[in-house]
């Protein structure tokens, strides 16, 4: 119960803090872009800072299954999930979505460092407790095997 616990608030946490990272944490560039027509329309980093909430809101809801779940074998497959989640994390601002082209703008100092660190922390957290699952649900088929 403890690992669960563990492994599932550590998770949580990193969701919630990617979720909160775009929003107020080092929020994204406010400015719009004008277009032809002469509407507004937001900058990229807008997008990228939206993306990454549906993307923290998945890890959160990892966190909340490591916790609820007793099968380990489920809770492989969560981490394997989560940890594809990670990487989908530190894709949005680099090669999916992207931000400004000024390297000086908020999004690019801040908010883009911030959630691909927490991101690559999700994936650590993640496989480490992939391998920590497996390899005890290995003793686990052992002992029953040899019974």
């Amino acid at each position: 119960m403890k690992g669960r616990l563990l492994s599932g608030i550590t998770v949580a946490v990193l969701g919630a803090m990617i979720i909160l990272v775009p929003v107020c944490i080092f929020p994204t560039c406010s400015g719009v872009i004008e277009t032809a027509a002469g509407g507004t329309v937001p900058m990229k980093c807008f997008w990228s800072g939206r993306a990454e909430i549906g993307i923290g809101l998945l890890i959160l809801c990892s966190g909340i299954l490591f916790i609820l779940v007793k099968s380990p074998l489920i809770r492989i497959g969560v981490s394997i999930m989560t940890a594809l989640s990670g990487f989908v994390g530190i894709l949005i601002p680099t090669l999916l979505i992207g931000g400004c082209e000024m390297m000086t703008m908020s999004c690019r100092m801040t908010s883009f460092p911030a959630v691909i660190v927490l991101s690559v922390l999700t994936i650590v957290v993640s496989i480490a407790n992939s391998i920590y699952l497996w390899k005890k649900d290995k003793k686990l088929q052992g002992k029953t095997d040899g019974q």
